[in-house]
């Protein structure tokens, strides 16, 4: 099935997405939180993994060059200096990402810019990425898919793609993330010793399903702890915890966007948007966005990413610099 572009739906000119009256300080209220947002920049995937959490039917849809345009407008508008975290689907799959996406984000933004990707794309792909993005890219997180990749050429282009992000990326990191599937847990030992002797950080995921993390048996629960040292450290490994309670500055300082422009201000904001309708923050195409001017209490029984955590948005008090967890 070919995925059709997803057409604009208003006539006119795209309005400021952040005008006069909601424009505010640049300054975040804490120095080590970096304001952050993640944008599933297409829905479209050229894997088809089993234990996706994404439905094949949610995994349909390429923005039109308008549509990116106008993303991208609402994001050079935003107060201060942001990370731009790209996911999908799976991005490369996307033709606009290098045509429309990437380009318009260096001319048009001052943001960091950050990427998801399972790491199918060519290498000419990749090195024309590096250089596109040049010393604007933060960080990579490449996801492992073995039900797809081989493991040797995986760490091949690895290799390569680290040459080119020190000639045109200085400073950028690196990260090599795989799933725990139940049944093949022990399979990660061998993955985490060769990403480790390649010299790559290895940040293991365990699997969610819908509203939480898989009950995993007696014996693949002592294979995470022994993956993981039984580190619950977010930099080092997702456990998809709860930070119920906790003061977090989501939906001010860090917000999710999909294709479509459609944002909320985190993961699990927009999967309980229907019953929450707080979450919802606008559309960044048609001028609705609004960012809150403060975060508040988690209301969420789980935050199944640790970006919100590892950049100083969630405020667990034992918060250390900003750091490179994925």
């Amino acid at each position: 099935m070919t995925a059709q572009p997803l057409a604009m739906e208003r006539d006119g000119p795209v309005a400021d997405p952040l005008d006069a009256p909601v424009r505010r300080s640049s300054r975040p209220p804490y120095d080590d939180l970096q304001p952050t947002v993640e944008w599933q920049v297409n829905g479209i995937c050229n894997y088809d993994c089993t234990y996706c959490i994404q439905s094949r039917k949610t995994r349909t849809g390429m923005p039109d060059q308008e549509r990116v345009e106008a993303i991208v407008a609402a994001f050079a508008a935003l107060p201060g200096v942001w990370e731009i975290k790209m996911s999908g689907g799976e991005p490369f799959a996307f033709h606009g990402l290098m045509k429309w996406v990437i380009p318009g984000l260096v001319e048009q933004t001052r943001h960091h810019i950050s990427i998801l990707t399972n790491f199918s794309a060519p290498p000419t792909v990749l090195e024309r990425f590096c250089k596109l993005v040049g010393p604007r890219l933060r960080i990579t997180s490449a996801s492992v898919h073995l039900e797809y990749a081989d493991m040797t050429a995986f760490l091949d282009k690895a290799r390569a793609y680290r040459d080119w992000r020190a000639e045109h990326c200085p400073g950028s990191s690196f990260v090599i993330n795989s799933v725990l599937v139940p049944g093949t847990v022990s399979r990660q030992l061998q993955i985490k010793a060769a990403v480790e002797d390649a010299g790559f950080r290895y940040f293991p995921q365990l699997m969610k399903i819908k509203g939480g993390v898989f009950p995993y048996d007696a014996r693949e629960t002592r294979l995470i702890e022994t993956l993981t040292g039984g580190s619950h450290d977010p930099t080092k490994v997702n456990r998809a915890p709860s930070y119920q309670g906790l003061r977090c500055e989501a939906g001010a300082w860090y917000f999710t966007v999909d294709q479509r422009g459609e944002a909320y201000m985190c993961r699990t904001g927009k999967r309980l948007a229907v019953e929450d309708d707080e979450a919802y923050l606008g559309n960044l195409v048609d001028g609705t966005f609004r960012l809150r001017t403060q975060g508040g209490l988690c209301p969420y029984p789980i935050c199944p990413c640790t970006v919100p955590v590892n950049r100083g948005i969630v405020r667990t008090g034992s918060r250390s610099q900003v750091n490179d967890g994925a």
